[in-house]
């Protein structure tokens, strides 16, 4: 019986994930989050965090073969920034500290985000893996640089154990509920005026199904997740038949400051992108990782609006 020890499980993508898990012969699945899930779970929840002592007597308890760490997104809008903070960075240290105790470890995958890369005029017009990125980076990329520095540090010491980092862009559908999806889909959309950005995406179905393909074929390194193609922001808007309203920077803060008292704002992160824009190169994604997401940029976000995707497979 393979155990895999899914963090981060409340989240919309670790829900989905350990409910896809629950459905498989030969897997127990033990889920862990800070958050009780909004949606029951058959697997065995605990509501724990990472950096307490309770965690790693917990792990070593349930003594996993997989560990899928998802418990790195940004989610200082429910438990503040610094818990955020001591999540992402301390949580995680304590958590590799733990497998470092565990010996029937044999894969780690961990989820990391593009906004490590930043955004920002000097970032490369195409960012691959290894690019060193020039992008403005706040509080939270920062934190996931620092995870992801100690899990490189990790898996250069644990030769045997399978260490995966994947950076996936901004997930899109119709069920996500991030903060960039919501403010995607008002009816008028501030916008800088004078930026239109490309953007990438992820649909929602992808983001699942890349954890059940690495599962199922074990690849170390580091690895950019994208929908095939690229579009401007403009577009997305018009293929969601929403209406733009670019704004000079002031009235534009003004609008972020008001969209944030009402619990509709963007984290910092998401406002640089759409300021910016980011691109990656996702040539290691199909060719090592050997994952090819069902939908394609476009049809991500039609699907994301509510229409049907053409010509995918979905």
């Amino acid at each position: 019986m393979r155990r895999i020890l899914v963090t981060g499980a409340s989240t919309w993508v670790g829900t989905r994930l350990v409910r896809a898990l629950e459905r498989r012969a030969g897997v127990t699945v033990f889920a862990v989050d800070e958050i009780p899930p909004v949606e029951p779970l058959e697997s065995e929840f605990r509501t724990m965090s990472l950096d307490r002592l309770e965690f790693a007597h917990y792990l070593l308890g349930v003594r996993p073969h997989t560990v899928v760490h998802l418990q790195t997104i940004d989610r200082s809008a429910e438990l503040g920034a610094d818990r955020v903070h001591e999540e992402a960075v301390v949580g995680s240290q304590a958590l590799f500290g733990a497998i470092g105790r565990c010996t029937t470890v044999t894969q780690i995958i961990v989820r990391s985000d593009s906004a490590v890369y930043g955004a920002g005029p000097r970032n490369p017009s195409v960012l691959g893996e290894a690019t060193v990125a020039h992008g403005r980076r706040h509080r939270h990329q920062r934190d996931l640089e620092d995870m992801e520095r100690h899990v490189l540090a990790m898996a250069a010491v644990h030769e045997h154990v399978h260490y995966t980092i994947l950076r996936p862009a901004p997930l899109f559908g119709p069920d996500n509920p991030s903060a960039l999806t919501r403010y995607l889909k008002m009816a008028t959309v501030p916008t800088r005026m004078g930026f239109d950005p490309r953007l990438q995406f992820l649909h929602e179905d992808d983001a699942v199904d890349v954890y059940l393909h690495l599962l199922d074929h074990p690849t170390e390194g580091v690895f950019n997740l994208a929908a095939p193609g690229q579009l401007y922001l403009s577009r997305v808007l018009r293929l969601g038949r929403r209406l733009a309203q670019p704004l000079p920077r002031p009235a534009f803060r003004r609008a972020q400051r008001g969209l944030a008292r009402a619990g509709r704002g963007l984290p910092a992160s998401d406002v640089d992108l759409l300021q910016h824009g980011r691109v990656m190169d996702t040539t290691r994604m199909r060719r090592d990782l050997g994952f090819v997401p069902r939908y394609t940029c476009r049809q991500t976000v039609l699907s994301g609006y509510g229409r049907h995707p053409e010509g995918g497979n979905p």
